[in-house]
């Protein structure tokens, strides 16, 4: 199904191109979803982006933009360094630029649209005090996270059978433990899982399964879990140290803070003028083409 915007046409082997050179994106942001899905929202995504590249070059053409050929030129040795040189673009690897004459124009037409991006997105800059009224409303963005560092035990199973010997066996370890014996000894003698003497490192949220992330960030410095059942088996952690969050002063992050609330705002005002253009434009989809 291909595309008119305004008076220009948008063929179905155009959009196929983009939806292919977008594709590897679109996955990765909806992994495990079937790939006749993905194929889908990668060919709704490159048709909203044709249509705003049509649109912005329209707009580009409109205003008359002069580009200097030195420019285009410049552009052009960038391209070619960043994505492997003459030979790559002789072997068509690109999905959008096939020869040197792709290449410039996608040069002079990205160089347009710096420009009427330029101009369409000023405003008026971020204040130290919107900075800091953001940096206070995301504390999260701004703290280290809580760090554990611990050790374990474990009595691996992979079968239900194996699932209760191996909790009766951790519940006796946990009682010789509690009665003096040494946890690093019994690590030797005991675990399964006897290298480095059971110390896993220190270790944030998200870095263990669930069942035993829970048991550990429950635990006070120097606490012993209770038995914990994970894919793995039957495991005892004995937690060593916990490193509570940090936050970053805003005198530190400040000039990043504000750079990346100028960029959200020109963002938002460039979205408004293309919606601008979208609203007064005529865009159809026609079919056979």
């Amino acid at each position: 199904m291909s595309l008119k915007v305004n008076e220009r046409l948008i063929p179905d082997w155009a959009i196929e191109r983009q939806a292919e050179a977008l594709f590897e994106n679109v996955a990765r942001s909806m992994e495990g979803k079937p790939r006749e899905v993905i194929q889908m929202a990668a060919v709704d995504m490159a048709k909203d982006r044709l249509i705003d590249q049509t649109l912005m070059s329209e707009e580009s053409k409109r205003r008359n933009y002069e580009v200097d050929s030195s420019e285009v030129n410049k552009g052009m040795k960038l391209w070619l360094r960043q994505n492997g040189g003459k030979k790559a673009l002789e072997k068509g690897s690109h999905p959008l630029i096939k020869s040197q004459d792709d290449l410039r124009r996608e040069v002079t037409t990205q160089i347009q649209f710096n420009r009427l991006l330029e101009e369409e997105s000023k405003c008026d800059p971020v204040s130290e005090e919107e900075a800091r009224k953001y940096y206070d409303s995301r504390p999260d963005l701004f703290s280290t996270e809580t760090l554990l560092t611990a050790s374990h035990i474990l009595k691996k199973a992979s079968s239900e059978a194996d699932l209760i010997q191996a909790k009766s066996e951790i519940v006796a370890l946990r009682e010789r433990i509690e009665g003096g014996e040494d946890f690093v000894e019994l690590v030797k003698k005991e675990s399964d899982d006897s290298q480095n003497d059971g110390h896993l490192g220190q270790f944030g949220r998200g870095q263990m399964v669930p069942p035993f992330e829970k048991a550990a960030f429950a635990l006070e410095v120097g606490g012993l879990s209770q038995p914990v059942q994970t894919q793995f088996g039957w495991h005892l952690i004995q937690l060593h140290a916990r490193t509570e969050p940090v936050v970053t002063p805003f005198e530190e992050v400040s000039d990043k803070v504000i750079e990346y609330l100028q960029e959200r705002r020109k963002d938002k005002v460039f979205e408004e003028f293309l919606d601008g253009l979208k609203k007064n434009a005529e865009i159809t989809e026609v079919s056979g083409i």
